[in-house]
């Protein structure tokens, strides 16, 4: 979280930040894979594929959106 004065509550290393976008690109890819399986009609696939996109949640902890609003 930033504060008024823009200093970050957590120290921020650049593995912390690998690991989350590793596992947000995790979750959008298996968020795409289970609109692709369900178009194409392969549903016997989606279970495995919603279970790898929830691990990588899980393990992702939370998502962060920042919005930075400029006057």
């Amino acid at each position: 979280m930033t504060h008024t004065d823009r200093s970050t509550s957590e120290p921020s290393s650049a593995m912390t930040t690998a690991l989350t976008w590793i596992s947000a690109l995790s979750v959008l890819g298996a968020i795409i894979a289970v609109i692709v399986l369900t178009l194409t009609g392969h549903s016997d696939l989606l279970a495995p594929v919603i279970g790898l996109g929830a691990a990588a949640a899980a393990a992702g902890g939370t998502v962060q959106v920042r919005i930075h609003i400029r006057r």
